[in-house]
Protein backbone atom coordinates (compact mmCIF):
# COMPACT_ATOMS: atom_id res chain seq x y z
CA UNK A 1 0.00 0.00 0.00
CA UNK A 2 1.43 2.73 -1.02
CA UNK A 3 1.77 5.70 1.93
CA UNK A 4 1.20 9.90 1.25
CA UNK A 5 1.96 12.62 3.03
CA UNK A 6 -0.86 14.84 2.19
CA UNK A 7 1.54 17.10 1.24
CA UNK A 8 0.66 19.73 -1.64
CA UNK A 9 3.27 22.06 -3.13
CA UNK A 10 2.12 24.33 -5.71
CA UNK A 11 4.71 26.33 -7.29
CA UNK A 12 3.42 29.70 -8.67
CA UNK A 13 6.96 30.73 -10.68
CA UNK A 14 6.92 27.23 -12.74
CA UNK A 15 2.93 26.60 -12.92
CA UNK A 16 3.72 23.55 -11.33
CA UNK A 17 1.90 21.19 -8.66
CA UNK A 18 3.35 18.23 -6.92
CA UNK A 19 1.36 16.29 -4.68
CA UNK A 20 3.71 14.46 -2.48
CA UNK A 21 6.56 13.35 -5.33
CA UNK A 22 3.85 13.06 -8.22
CA UNK A 23 4.40 16.13 -10.78
CA UNK A 24 0.30 17.05 -11.60
CA UNK A 25 -0.18 18.34 -15.05
CA UNK A 26 -2.69 21.48 -14.99
CA UNK A 27 -4.44 24.09 -17.27
CA UNK A 28 -3.02 27.34 -16.75
CA UNK A 29 -6.74 28.10 -15.27
CA UNK A 30 -6.92 25.16 -13.31
CA UNK A 31 -3.64 25.62 -11.52
CA UNK A 32 -4.70 29.55 -10.64
CA UNK A 33 -7.76 28.13 -9.19
CA UNK A 34 -6.23 25.35 -6.65
CA UNK A 35 -3.13 27.77 -6.06
CA UNK A 36 -6.44 30.76 -5.35
CA UNK A 37 -8.49 28.32 -2.73
CA UNK A 38 -5.19 26.58 -1.49
CA UNK A 39 -3.69 30.03 -0.72
CA UNK A 40 -6.72 31.15 1.53
CA UNK A 41 -5.79 28.58 4.02
CA UNK A 42 -9.40 27.49 4.95
CA UNK A 43 -11.42 30.45 4.03
CA UNK A 44 -14.94 29.25 1.71
CA UNK A 45 -14.24 31.44 -1.18
CA UNK A 46 -17.40 31.89 -3.31
CA UNK A 47 -17.31 31.35 -7.34
CA UNK A 48 -17.90 35.01 -7.77
CA UNK A 49 -14.45 35.51 -5.64
CA UNK A 50 -13.11 33.11 -7.82
CA UNK A 51 -14.47 34.59 -11.33
CA UNK A 52 -12.67 38.10 -10.19
CA UNK A 53 -9.49 36.75 -9.07
CA UNK A 54 -8.69 34.13 -11.92
CA UNK A 55 -10.45 35.88 -14.42
CA UNK A 56 -9.13 39.53 -13.72
CA UNK A 57 -12.74 41.07 -13.17
CA UNK A 58 -13.74 40.23 -16.43
CA UNK A 59 -17.64 38.69 -16.60
CA UNK A 60 -17.75 35.06 -17.86
CA UNK A 61 -20.97 34.31 -18.90
CA UNK A 62 -21.82 31.23 -16.66
CA UNK A 63 -20.12 30.72 -13.12
CA UNK A 64 -20.68 27.11 -13.29
CA UNK A 65 -17.65 27.28 -15.79
CA UNK A 66 -15.82 27.44 -12.16
CA UNK A 67 -17.86 23.84 -11.12
CA UNK A 68 -16.40 22.25 -14.63
CA UNK A 69 -12.49 23.33 -13.57
CA UNK A 70 -13.10 22.39 -10.00
CA UNK A 71 -13.84 19.29 -11.34
CA UNK A 72 -10.94 18.57 -13.69
CA UNK A 73 -8.73 19.24 -10.60
CA UNK A 74 -10.62 16.85 -8.71
CA UNK A 75 -9.60 14.15 -11.19
CA UNK A 76 -6.03 15.05 -11.68
CA UNK A 77 -4.86 15.71 -8.37
CA UNK A 78 -6.72 13.01 -6.39
CA UNK A 79 -8.67 12.27 -3.15
CA UNK A 80 -6.69 12.59 0.59
CA UNK A 81 -7.33 10.33 3.44
CA UNK A 82 -10.71 9.21 0.88
CA UNK A 83 -11.82 12.79 0.85
CA UNK A 84 -11.61 15.46 -1.89
CA UNK A 85 -8.83 17.74 -2.25
CA UNK A 86 -11.21 20.67 -2.92
CA UNK A 87 -14.40 20.86 -0.81
CA UNK A 88 -17.60 22.15 -1.95
CA UNK A 89 -19.95 23.56 0.89
CA UNK A 90 -22.84 23.52 -1.65
CA UNK A 91 -24.56 27.37 -2.26
CA UNK A 92 -21.27 28.86 -0.11
CA UNK A 93 -18.66 28.03 -2.42
CA UNK A 94 -14.85 26.31 -2.18
CA UNK A 95 -11.94 25.20 0.32
CA UNK A 96 -9.02 23.14 0.13
CA UNK A 97 -9.64 20.46 2.67
CA UNK A 98 -8.27 20.91 6.18
CA UNK A 99 -6.41 17.67 6.39
CA UNK A 100 -3.97 18.57 3.54
CA UNK A 101 -1.02 20.11 4.31
CA UNK A 102 -0.71 22.73 1.58
CA UNK A 103 3.14 24.68 0.40
CA UNK A 104 3.24 27.59 -1.90
CA UNK A 105 6.35 28.26 -3.35
CA UNK A 106 7.02 31.60 -5.02
CA UNK A 107 3.66 33.04 -3.83
CA UNK A 108 1.96 35.95 -5.93
CA UNK A 109 -1.52 34.33 -5.06
CA UNK A 110 -4.17 37.46 -4.08
CA UNK A 111 -7.01 36.84 -2.06
CA UNK A 112 -10.09 38.61 -2.74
Amino acid sequence: MEQTTNHLIIDSERYLVYRDDTTIQLTKTEFRILALIAAARGRILTREQIAHAVWSGEPISYLRTIDVHISHIRKKVGPYGGNQTIRVLKGVGYKIHDGINVIILNDFITIP
